[in-house]
């Protein structure tokens, strides 16, 4: 009996392997047919990200309207042209009378009047100024869209990385269950299985099938949120490449406040728009400076007498404290806004100093634990399971032993690979923090 056991499991893993191989050329097939798509690089996706998200092309659109705004710093204001009567009499028999005009002649003047304001060249170059820095802050908070796109573009391809890593252990696994099911199956006529056991493997493959549907749903939404951000067909396929989870973590080194202060773009559009606050209160205090007016009336007589006009210059008195009353209170607004932008960015960068030491440690911590994972934890229950099964297979051992050390090495190779997807994260977080 025994003879006859031992012949049908020997023919049981000689039909198993070329199963084994057919399906891992089918599934390479597969791939090579594309069902996922071609691969794009991590370096390929930030870049249509940056390229094409809507978010991102927007601020360029926003930064050239500020600039179309600066070429109208020099412009003046419109002429004003003005005519009608002037110096007319109402009683013009009266006048007619005091002047000896004839009878059907108009007694009085009228006038034709131009006039412009010329603006203060001073004042202009203010407006100019102020008007430029916009379009500078403007770029400053693009590059702050690009930082916050990037790294969610990052973590999200990271994320689909491990779920393609976990769907091939999970589908490692689930051909390994299926083995030991009929194996098992092969075994209970022999009394060398029991059917607790084989009802107990059964019920683990359906709970593993629920695992493999649960990452295939994942990866789908990540596809979905990948091809968002780079604005594709929501439905356009592709892969990842699963190397990005073999990137060494950088070192890192402390950072001090004046490094972090050159690398931060929200520091850097803090910076621009402290600037814009610092033009803008130029701006007002010009508003002291005078401007200056010319007029010219031409004044032809109705009646008798000589053509007359005149031409007069002015100049505006800003000065006086009923016209310097408001623009010396927005000037002094703006400096308390100034004020207040100065000490936003001193909390932003102790902020994220706090935030990088914080990251700092969790890193060490992940990197720590994905070593533990690699040279000890994995190999040690991969060992397990190797001599259960084993022993298994010797008829020395239980198949709920085997099940449990299979489990075991399941869980522990998914839990590892959340760990890296972790650590990736982190990593990500604290490059976000350092850039942000």
């Amino acid at each position: 009996m025994k003879y006859w056991l031992n012949l049908i499991l020997i023919v049981s893993l000689l039909a198993a392997g070329p199963q084994r191989a057919f399906g891992q050329k089918m599934s390479k097939d597969m791939n090579m047919a594309a069902p996922g798509g071609p691969v794009l690089p991590l370096d390929s996706v930030l870049q249509r990200v940056e390229r094409r998200n809507p978010a991102v092309q927007q601020y360029a659109y926003q930064a050239r309207a500020k600039e179309a705004a600066v070429a109208g710093y020099n412009s003046w204001e419109a002429p004003k042209v003005s005519a009608g009567l002037w110096m007319t009499p109402y009683n013009q028999a009266k006048a007619r009378e005091l002047s000896g005009a004839g009878p059907n002649q108009l007694q009085g003047q009228a006038i034709v009047s131009v006039e412009q304001m010329i603006p203060n060249p001073a004042k202009q170059r203010a407006r100019r100024e102020y008007l430029s820095s916009q379009s500078a802050a403007v770029l400053a908070d693009r590059q702050y869209r690009v930082v916050q796109l990037r790294a969610q573009a990052k973590t999200l391809y990271v994320e689909q990385a491990v779920l393609t890593k976990k769907l091939a252990v999970l589908d490692e696994n689930e051909e390994l269950l299926r083995f030991l099911i009929k194996l098992a199956e092969a075994r209970y006529p022999y009394n060398q299985a029991t059917l607790p056991s084989i009802y107990d493997a059964k019920a683990r493959l359906e709970m593993h099938l629920n695992d493999h549907r649960q990452a295939d749903a994942l990866a789908a939404q990540n596809q979905i949120m990948l091809n968002t951000l780079m604005n594709r067909p929501r439905s356009e396929a592709f892969a990842v490449d699963t190397a990005v989870l073999n990137t060494a973590a950088h070192a890192l080194a402390p950072v001090d406040t004046a490094a972090l202060a050159g690398r931060r773009s929200d520091v850097r559009s803090l910076d621009r728009a402290l600037t814009t606050v610092r033009l803008s209160q130029q701006l007002e205090a010009s508003r002291r400076l005078p401007d200056f007016g010319v007029q010219f009336d031409h004044m032809p007589f109705l009646g008798t007498g000589a053509n007359q006009f005149t031409l007069m210059g002015s100049v505006s008195l800003p000065l006086v404290p009923w016209a310097a009353r408001e623009y010396r209170a927005n000037t002094a607004a703006l400096g308390f806004e100034a004020q207040a932008l100065r000490k936003q960015r001193e909390d932003v960068l102790n902020e994220a100093s706090g935030r990088l030491a914080s990251l700092q440690t969790d890193l060490t911590l992940r990197a720590d634990q994905t070593r533990a994972f690699e040279r000890r934890i994995l190999p040690a229950l991969r060992r397990s399971y190797q001599a259960t099964m084993l022993a298994y297979e010797q008829n020395t051992g239980q198949l709920f032993q085997v099940l449990e050390a299979w489990t075991t090495l399941k869980r522990t190779r998914l839990e590892y690979l959340d760990n890296v997807q972790q650590q990736l994260t982190q990593q990500i977080a604290y490059e976000k923090e350092l850039e942000q």
